[in-house]
C-alpha cells in the first residue's frame, strides 16, 4: 500500500484520517513538528523588518487530535485591524489609492531654514499607494512545500511497509 500526501493552503501542512494506528500518528506527528519549525524559521527570515513587530506576531503551533495532526505558522492575535492591514499589503502588495485624515505636525524648518516648533494641522487627502509584495508567509511555504510533500509521505510508505 503506498500514499501520497498533500501540502495545502498558504499557511498549514497537514495531513488528516478518519482514525489512524499509533505508529503512524507519531511518525506524522514527529515530522509534522519538525517542518513547521522549519517553516516558521524561514518565515522569519523572509519577513520585512522596520520596527520588529510584525516579526514578533508570527507564532507556529502545532495541533494535535487523534483525528488530525496540523502545523501552522500564521500571525498572532494581537495585531490592531491596522496593523493587520499593513501585514496584508507586505504580503500581497497594494496599489490603489488611500484617504489621509487629518492631523497635527510640528515642523522645525520651512523653506530651508530652522524655525521655532510650530504645531500645523494637515488637511485630509488622497495619495497613490504602491507597496510591492514581499511574500514572507507564502515565499516560505513554497520554499518547503516539496520537502514537506516528500517526508510525509515518507513517513506513511514506512508505517505501511509489508
Amino acid at each position: 500500500m503506498e500514499f501520497n500526501a498533500i501540502v495545502t493552503g498558504d499557511r498549514e501542512v497537514g495531513a488528516r484520517f478518519e482514525k489512524w494506528p499509533k505508529e503512524i500518528h507519531d511518525a506524522l506527528y514527529q515530522r509534522i513538528v519538525r517542518l513547521t519549525k522549519d517553516l516558521y524559521e524561514r518565515v522569519l527570515s523572509l519577513v520585512p523588518e522596520r520596527t520588529g513587530e510584525l516579526r514578533s506576531e508570527i507564532i507556529s503551533k502545532v495541533y494535535n487530535d487523534p483525528e488530525s495532526i496540523k502545523g501552522v505558522v500564521t500571525l498572532g492575535g494581537k495585531l490592531t485591524k491596522n496593523e493587520a492591514i499593513k501585514a496584508a499589503a507586505l504580503e500581497y502588495g497594494a496599489h490603489g489609492r488611500a484617504k489621509v485624515r487629518n492631523y497635527k505636525r510640528t515642523i522645525t524648518e520651512a523653506f530651508g531654514r530652522s524655525i521655532s516648533p510650530m504645531s500645523i494641522q494637515v488637511q485630509p487627502y488622497v495619495r497613490q499607494v504602491n507597496i510591492e509584495e514581499r511574500s514572507y508567509m507564502r515565499g516560505g511555504l513554497a520554499g518547503i512545500r516539496e520537502e514537506a510533500t516528500k517526508e510525509l509521505t515518507e513517513a506513511l510508505n514506512e508505517a505501511f511497509k509489508d
